[in-house]
């Protein structure tokens, strides 16, 4: 029978492969993503942005999992400054290259599951794309440590995507976690095993509701993607 030792030991595992992934298809990441522009992507997500702009707005904001900057340039043009981390390098120097609109963004390379290089508290954490990405086992330990870099009566904001068919036809298995598992080929052939989770609401909410005074839960059925705003109380969680 598997221990929690076991199945941290197994999601670290995750990580480490997913992190040679990311470092290896940096360079692709944008093409991949359809990502063009910081204006077209506003554009295309104007619905999403419009949920999560109050929970940003005139904030000291922790962006968790930056990747390549997109999201970055959407939180300059309203928070009142943006810590942006991500563990990859190679990612942030293509972070780096981009302009910010309020020069109100640092990069910073940091690991989402101990965030204690970060300094300060904030008024809010964002991460987009980042969640279903995350070994089951090691959800406690994300969500611990960024509850550490939060002021009470902060607020999170997390966004991600939907099943849907392009996604589908990645999926592989599901592994010993219960994480579902896409098979990414690079270009060279060589194989990775990436972790690709789709929670749902009743799994979000049984794991911040000890947090949260308020939360709101919403999809886009049309962008395919979900989006979790909460509003923290003083509790200090499980």
């Amino acid at each position: 029978m598997e221990g929690s030792g076991d199945k941290s030991r197994s999601g670290r595992r995750r990580i480490e492969e997913m992190n040679a992934y990311y470092d290896k298809v940096a360079p692709l990441h944008d093409a991949f993503m359809g990502h063009t522009s910081n204006e077209a992507m506003e554009e295309l997500l104007g619905p999403i942005i419009e949920w999560m702009e109050p929970f940003v707005r005139d904030r000291r904001v922790l962006e968790i999992a930056c990747g390549t900057g997109n999201w970055t340039q959407v939180l300059s043009k309203r928070a009142r400054s943006v810590v942006a981390v991500d563990q990859s390098g190679a990612y942030l120097d293509i972070a780096r290259s981009k302009e910010y609109a309020r020069g109100n963004v640092t990069l910073l390379e940091a690991d989402a599951y101990s965030l204690e290089s970060v300094e300060g508290e904030f008024e809010t954490a964002f991460a987009a794309d980042w969640w279903s990405h995350i070994p089951k086992s090691c959800i406690p330990e994300f969500v611990g440590s960024m509850m550490t870099k939060l002021m009470p009566g902060s607020s999170v904001v997390l966004l991600d995507m939907l099943p849907s068919p392009s996604l589908d036809a990645m999926f592989s298995h599901y592994d010993e976690e219960g994480n579902g598992i896409h098979r990414r080929t690079f270009v060279d052939g060589t194989e990775f095993e990436v972790v690709k989770n789709f929670p749902g609401e009743p799994y979000l909410r049984e794991i911040f509701g000890a947090y949260a005074r308020t939360m709101t839960y919403r999809e886009h059925d049309g962008l395919r993607r979900w989006v979790l705003t909460l509003t923290l109380g003083k509790s200090e969680g499980p």
